[in-house]
């Protein structure tokens, strides 16, 4: 039972002895510096040492450019381009939800399910004339843009 407890003393008597640390110039053999520490001086000198040097190295890496060149970071051309890439999927969704009703109002007007009434008052009965006069076909663009514009107004009403 003597002996760990001795062995702790002797332990704790080491990191409590004093040590001189002296620098000395090779050339004129004269001091340079000299220090005196414990263990524990020594041991509580290193672990700062190494917080501080690991915390100047992320704080160079994150605030830098340097991030970039970690694995599985990115860089801004990347970051720009899946930007980009968001917005081009966003368009195209939403392109295929506008057809795909366009469709849906196509077929519902073939097949006579449409709930719609035709309605005349929407068309300019004089640039349908006059169209009928220039060519065969009684409706231009215009007219039909027209009238298209009119409907999704009374849609948007309904």
């Amino acid at each position: 039972m003597k002996k760990p407890i001795r062995k702790r003393r002797d332990i704790f008597k080491r990191v409590n002895t004093e040590y001189r640390v002296v620098f000395i110039d090779d050339e004129s053999l004269q001091e340079v510096a000299s220090f005196k520490l414990t263990m524990r001086k020594l041991y509580t000198l290193l672990s700062s040492l190494f917080v501080l040097v690991a915390v100047v190295t992320v704080c160079i890496v994150l605030l830098t450019p340097l991030k970039y060149y970690i694995p599985g970071y990115g860089n801004n051309d990347s970051r720009r381009q899946i930007i980009q890439l968001q917005q081009t999927v966003d368009s195209l969704s939403d392109l295929a939800v506008a057809q795909q009703q366009y469709e849906d109002n196509l077929k519902e007007v073939i097949t006579g399910k449409a709930g719609m009434k035709r309605d005349t008052a929407m068309l300019d009965m004089k640039k349908v004339n006059q169209e009928a006069m220039n060519n065969m076909m009684p409706m231009n663009e215009e007219i039909k843009r027209g009238a298209i514009e009119k409907m999704k107004q009374q849609k948007a009403k309904e």
